[in-house]
């Protein structure tokens, strides 16, 4: 069972940083050049100065060491005195509706992927190393591991209920997002909260690779108090704002008429061509509810063909039924294999796909994409496939969601042992 623990968090003085907005950031591999320099000039204190300055090799580490240590001692940043989970509200609009996602910042009892805790898609080791040599140099949890967990009761929300009325300790607004902290230190509330938790699994839904880097260090470091604690974002699986956006393909590289394309795949596929890539889109929205498969493909010479899947059964013994089901496992196993030469568990194949995901259109979101030779567009997994899928000990193809939006760092800053 998860275990979760209140901290003494480490939280921007208003005093002297009165607008928040103006140093929280997005995760840091989110984070390009351009960003980067953005993120500098708004603010002295920008969080960015942390998790990803400007420094060069090992430098960088020991650079943001200083600035944290720097931040500490003149009050840029001042501790809570009392053990806190921070409640978290996260206001958005999608589809013109305003849209409330709540959740809590707490620690984590740290235990091997595969037990209390599940990742649900494949990562790349790349990052580990650069969140390791952070983590160590600075002692603290400097980014935000964000997870999901089952409460049909919806226990948290209504604890959060309760708070909305009460002034947050943050109130900001930045990306379109409201971000709103309030500090609960309530011991009775703080162990109710913790008894849900403790009844369920945690999958991970963003940050993989920061959860794998406090996994190495507490392995590493058990002699360090506290190491074996992260911190992280949970919100409920069942709470009305958890969305899971699509995330959607791009093939370059591996031009292939229509004719031919349409020939390796109808055996599997009932093909329906559509005037118009938006009436493609509108389509593939509509049977999202549906109990079959349908993607959609956007070729180069501009051809929209909206594609349901015949539903073979067990196509694959080596994945489960759940994985199966999944829109993106179908088109990964189904049609970027057989019919683009794509094998998304080899690393020089990957280098034919790109991704295109967010909060926008997709034909917005694919206008200043280069030539291409073909877009698939998919339906997000819900949440219950997600966790179906994790539950079976299996992961989902890399990029296989997107979770809106994300949780920035800078909110709260978790010291290890703190």
């Amino acid at each position: 069972m998860p275990n979760i623990y209140p901290f003494k968090g480490w939280r921007f003085n208003t005093n002297i940083v009165s607008d928040i907005s103006q140093v929280i950031v997005p995760p840091y591999d989110v984070i390009n050049d351009a960003d980067q320099a953005v993120l500098y000039d708004r603010s002295p204190y920008n969080y960015v100065r942390i998790i990803l300055n400007r420094s060069a090799g090992m430098e960088r580490y020991s650079k943001a060491a200083k600035t944290f240590s720097e931040w500490k001692k003149n009050e840029i940043l001042i501790q809570d005195k009392v053990p806190s989970v921070y409640l978290l509200c996260q206001s958005f609009f999608q589809d013109d509706q305003q849209i409330e996602r709540t959740g809590f910042i707490t620690k984590l009892k740290i235990t091997k992927l595969g037990g209390d805790v599940l990742p649900h898609e494949q990562t790349i080791s790349k990052h580990i190393n650069d969140r390791y040599n952070l983590m160590k140099a600075t002692k603290a949890n400097t980014g935000q591991i964000f997870m999901s967990y089952r409460d049909q009761t919806r226990t948290v929300e209504s604890i959060l209920g309760a708070y909305k009325n009460e002034i947050p300790l943050i109130d900001a607004v930045l990306d379109g997002i409201q971000y709103r902290l309030w500090c609960l230190t309530d011991e009775r509330q703080i162990n109710t909260i913790q008894n849900v938790v403790a009844g369920t699994k945690a999958i991970i839904a963003d940050g993989h690779h920061r959860y794998k880097t406090a996994y190495q260090y507490a392995q590493d470091h058990p002699e360090i108090n506290g190491s074996d604690r992260v911190m992280v974002t949970l919100v409920n699986a069942y709470n009305d704002g958890m969305h899971v956006l699509p995330t959607h393909r791009i093939v370059c590289g591996k031009p292939i008429d229509d004719d031919r394309f349409i020939e390796k795949i109808k055996g599997l596929f009932d093909i329906e061509k559509k005037p118009s890539a938006a009436k493609l889109l509108n389509e593939l929205d509509q049977r999202r509810a549906s109990n079959t498969i349908n993607l959609g493909v956007l070729t180069r010479v501009g051809n929209a063909y909206l594609l349901r899947y015949k539903g073979e059964d067990n196509w694959s013994s080596d994945l489960s039924t759940a994985s199966q089901a999944l829109d993106v496992n179908v088109l990964h196993q189904l049609i970027l294999k057989p019919a683009c030469g794509i094998d998304t568990r080899n690393q020089h194949d990957l280098g034919h796909l790109a991704y295109v995901r967010g909060n926008e259109p997709p034909l917005e979101m694919i206008k200043n994409v280069p030539d291409y030779d073909f877009v698939f567009f998919v339906n997000p997994p819900d949440l219950d496939q997600i966790f179906d899928v994790a539950e079976t000990g299996e992961t989902m193809p890399q990029k296989s969601t997107y979770f809106y939006p994300k949780v920035y760092s800078g909110l709260v800053t978790a010291g290890i042992g703190d």
